[in-house]
């Protein structure tokens, strides 16, 4: 039951990260044997699915998805499988990505090489720029070769999603925020450092609150929170509710986003995680209201990143 609440609760968090909408795609072929965790869970939209194949003949692994059109990949995304905390070394980490518009002609999109980027997270997505010659190209069908796991000839993936666009990020700037100045202030969320943080523990100041400045009026439909350098070590302080509102005027907000109890981050350092707000507007300046961590009343995010 706790296992099935586990996913439930991942599948959620996802879906919520997921603010791009990616690209739809059908299985066509992959290595193994059909059945539960068979090649074709790869692309079936449930987390609670996995492929996982240990049959080293067959390396390198391969499956094929087919856009249903000639598209022009941006990005690809893959999902770990749901019990890979306890089984990190079936994580891909070499393996290479091809498009084709007939199943015989082949051009390489992108390859990589000892990428250990997955991490030993269970149904946690990490998303790749295609950097190949080829790149630019567009295919209707996309092939994925792994050829080497972190430990092991098994691999696993919960699924594998193709995107054709990407977000814009927006230049936002510091305005006002809870805390004190210095290292540590709030400013420290929008200073496009990572090595950097807003850390507070001032209860009596609560809800914090930051505001940042896209510098016009924009419609912000993706936001990004980055976890701390030492989150691993501190988990609790990661929000889990918070509010976003936009503002013209920086007197009259108009809420675009609620988040109760969403525990999507995790105890991993520097970690970026999307949300979608529920509606947007065009607005100039952003306010993050955080009402809960995961843990007492510490606050800690590297950085708060608007895009549209």
């Amino acid at each position: 039951m706790r296992h099935l609440t586990f996913i439930l609760m991942s599948f959620l968090a996802l879906s919520e990260a997921l603010a791009q909408a990616p690209v739809k795609t059908t299985f066509v072929s992959g290595s193994g044997r059909g059945g539960q965790e068979g090649p074709a869970m790869i692309c079936d939209d449930q987390l609670s699915t996995k492929w996982c194949i240990d049959f080293p003949r067959l390396m390198p692994y391969s499956i094929v998805l087919d856009a249903g059109q000639q598209t022009s990949i941006v990005e690809y995304g893959l999902v770990t499988g749901d019990d890979t905390n306890a089984y990190p070394e079936r994580n891909p980490v070499t393996w290479s990505v091809s498009g084709s518009n007939d199943k015989e002609n082949w051009t390489t999109i992108d390859e990589q090489k000892n990428n250990r980027s997955l991490p030993a997270e269970g149904l946690q997505e990490y998303r790749f720029k295609p950097k190949a010659a080829g790149a630019k190209g567009k295919f209707r069908y996309y092939r994925f070769e792994f050829s080497k796991m972190a430990g092991g000839t098994r691999i696993q993936l919960s699924e594998i999603y193709l995107y054709d666009k990407v977000q814009m990020p927006v230049k936002a700037t510091f305005v006002s925020g809870s805390g004190r100045d210095g290292k540590e202030g709030a400013a420290m969320a929008a200073d496009g450092w990572l090595f950097t943080k807003w850390c507070i523990d001032e209860p009596r100041q609560m809800p914090y609150s930051i505001i940042l400045d896209a510098g016009e009026a924009a419609p912000v439909t993706e936001y990004r929170f980055v976890t701390g350098d030492d989150t691993h070590d501190y988990p609790d302080r990661n929000p889990v509710s918070w509010k976003m509102s936009g503002s013209n005027d920086q007197k009259s907000w108009t809420v675009l986003d609620e988040q109760k109890g969403n525990r999507l981050l995790r105890d991993e350092n520097e970690q970026e995680y999307r949300f979608r707000p529920a509606t947007s507007g065009n607005y100039r300046y952003y306010r993050f209201e955080f009402l809960k961590m995961a843990g007492g009343t510490r606050l800690q995010l590297s950085e708060i990143k608007l895009f549209k």
